[in-house]
């Protein structure tokens, strides 16, 4: 039924291609792109949440005084893992997500999603490389987060399923 098109381009994912259907039942597009959106997104941010060197409590006893106390420890977790491990939090911190025409600007510039599309990116610098495996992240290999996270999400034309469910209640609803 339906003819869209899912694509990833560098470290974004973009949904298009219901211009079609959009004169028909807006509200329905608009909510099942803001469904898949939002299901891409939680993929893609679990994938941006492998354990990194976060302090770890572990209780233990004073030899002097015989009190219990938490002792913070290091985890090393070595550079390169997968899923991407994390070290300040920002890079997954930045990643988000535009409802259709929808933009939002920072300090990494600005990004719209056009009245029928959505987008779910990473503005960091570093989070292409680190998708793609060049520049300095050349040594770990790729990292695809959001490649990974919209396979994941779209397994069985997930987003076509959405898509469609959505149009046809709205269809019901309006007697079409």
């Amino acid at each position: 039924m339906l003819d869209i098109h899912v694509s990833i381009e560098g470290h974004k994912v973009i949904i298009e291609g219901l211009s079609k259907y959009a004169h028909e039942v807006p509200g329905a597009i608009k909510k099942g792109l803001t469904r898949s959106a939002k299901g891409i997104y939680n993929d893609a941010f679990l994938y941006l949440s492998g354990p990194g060197a976060k302090g770890i409590s572990k209780e233990v006893t004073s030899k002097k005084t015989g009190k219990k106390y938490l002792k913070w420890t290091k985890q090393f977790i070595p550079a390169g893992g997968y899923p991407v491990p994390v070290r300040t939090g920002h890079l997954r911190r930045m990643l988000d997500w535009l409802k259709p025409g929808e933009t939002k600007t920072n300090k990494y510039g600005a990004f719209r999603a056009g009245a029928n599309e959505v987008i779910i990116y990473d503005p960091i610098p570093y989070a292409k490389p680190i998708h793609e495996g060049t520049w300095t992240q050349r040594r770990h290999g790729k990292r695809p987060f959001m490649t990974n996270a919209l396979q994941k999400f779209n397994q069985g034309d997930r987003i076509k399923a959405i898509l469609e469910e959505e149009i046809q209640k709205a269809k019901g609803k309006a007697g079409i």
